[in-house]
């Protein structure tokens, strides 16, 4: 079985595309190959990296900044061919003919140097801005939870389905079988001359049914495997099989929906998410606010100046600043109203997350205890399906009962089948969604999705 890793991606996909996962795969396997494989994680994981690198470039905002510089100017401007005799240290009493100041011709001033630069004092620019970007990575690490959860669950959902289709499959070959048998016996009994041809073309009709829904079957698990490819984000051709879905399934014991909906409130990444992005737009305000602040810069040079290339006199240079924005037009104010604006319409869509997570959780729950009456309903009728069948082929045999009647009870069984098996998908599906709803869908920990006890 190849390994996928998150570190080589690409040759990993590479590697799988020639894989055969010889087992079964079992679904703890399924979502380990999710975590690794799924692109839509790769691009949450590259969100929160760029989110980290955000907060990186807010902090590093306030660090001095020291730099290498140099220029190189031709002018036969007045001004700057006397700066340049200054820089050089150059000038001699003949520099201060009039004659030559006013019409110096053409000099060339080369200057290198190291430039240091520190911001002392922003006000509350820079705390409010790592407050911003600190908030910023952290609703990118609930998101990509969040995307790890939802990754997750769909890739479980379509196990359950290819799992699903994996027994159906099993059931339509069972009728098939059955039915291939109600036809030998009917031939036989036809060439004993022991019943009428009309059992026999019967039991044909019957059988091309049930061949057609074995084909039908065979075409639905083909492609439940190639959406469960999919959703792990491996490619098409990775070839393994799942194993038929257990029907012996235990009903789960679901906790009262106010419960779930605690869970939610308090757990949800998603919520969490915007929770955080709310605070990052908080700290907007506080920035915008702040942007206008006084400003104190320090900045320390020292350079180097020569009429060639080859630079050798050297100067140098410290300079502090003070800056206070007096008048802005409307600037300020129009930012601040800009931030406060997506701030209050964040909290708004927090409210509204809310209700609407509310309303996922009991929709979840209620299609869970629905899915368990149904499965209470459909174990029942599968057992007396079963009864039924063995009634009817001892009445058949005894030449009590037709055969078109013992077709009838077999169908019959496949139908409750059938339904059994709907209803454990329905049931398996909704105690995930349940999990995913109230946020307590972990892919670290099976328990997690496989049930609702912790």
């Amino acid at each position: 079985m190849t390994t996928i890793t998150s570190r080589a991606p690409l040759l990993a996909m590479i590697l799988l595309s020639r894989a055969v996962i010889a087992d079964p795969l079992t679904l703890e396997r399924a979502v380990q190959l999710t975590l690794s494989d799924n692109f839509d994680l790769r691009v949450a994981a590259q969100d929160t990296q760029t989110a980290a690198a955000g907060k990186r470039e807010a902090e590093a905002a306030q660090a001095p900044r020291l730099a290498l510089e140099y220029s190189a100017l031709a002018s036969d401007n007045p001004l700057d061919n006397f700066a340049a005799l200054l820089n050089t240290r150059k000038v001699t009493a003949e520099d201060f003919d009039p004659g030559f100041l006013n019409d110096p011709g053409t000099s060339t001033l080369f200057g290198g140097g190291v430039v240091l630069e520190y911001p002392l004092y922003y006000g509350q620019r820079f705390a409010a801005r790592i407050e911003s970007a600190e908030r910023t990575e952290a609703s990118s690490q609930w998101r990509l939870k969040r995307a790890r959860q939802l990754a997750v669950f769909n890739t479980i959902q379509a196990y359950y389905a290819a799992q699903s289709a994996e027994r159906g499959f099993r059931i339509a070959t069972d009728a098939e079988r059955a039915a291939q048998q109600h036809v030998n016996t009917t031939t036989r009994l036809v060439r004993e001359d022991r019943t009428v041809r009309s059992d026999q073309l019967t039991a044909e009709v019957n059988l091309a049914t049930f061949r057609s829904l074995r084909e039908q079957t065979a075409g639905r698990l083909r492609r439940a495997l190639s959406k469960l490819k999919l959703a792990m984000g491996a490619p098409q051709t990775l070839d393994f099989t799942v194993p038929p879905l257990l029907l012996s399934q235990q009903p789960p014991l679901v906790a009262n929906v106010s419960v779930h909906e605690d869970l939610a409130l308090g757990q949800r990444p998603d919520l969490k998410s915007l929770r955080e992005t709310a605070s990052a737009a908080a700290a907007g305000i506080d920035l915008a606010e702040a942007a206008h602040d006084l400003r104190v810069d320090l900045r320390l040079s020292t350079t180097w100046y020569e009429d060639n290339p080859l630079v050798d006199q050297n100067s140098w240079r410290v300079m502090g600043t003070l800056s206070k924005d007096l008048y802005t037009g409307q600037r300020m104010r129009s930012a601040v109203d800009r931030a406060q604006s997506q701030a209050t319409a964040l909290e708004l869509q927090i409210e509204a997350n809310r209700q609407r997570i509310l309303g996922e959780v009991r929709d979840a729950h209620d299609r869970v205890q629905e899915a368990v009456a149904r499965l209470g309903i459909a174990a029942g009728n599968v057992a007396i399906a079963r009864r039924n069948v063995k009634l009817v082929e001892d009445r058949y045999g005894q030449g009590r009962a037709i055969l078109i009647e013992l077709l009838g009870a077999e169908r019959g069984l496949v139908e409750a089948r059938n339904e059994e098996l709907a209803a454990v998908n329905a049931m398996l599906t909704g105690i995930t969604a349940l999990r995913l709803a109230d946020g307590s869908l972990d892919p670290a920990r099976p328990e997690t999705y496989r049930g609702l006890q912790p």
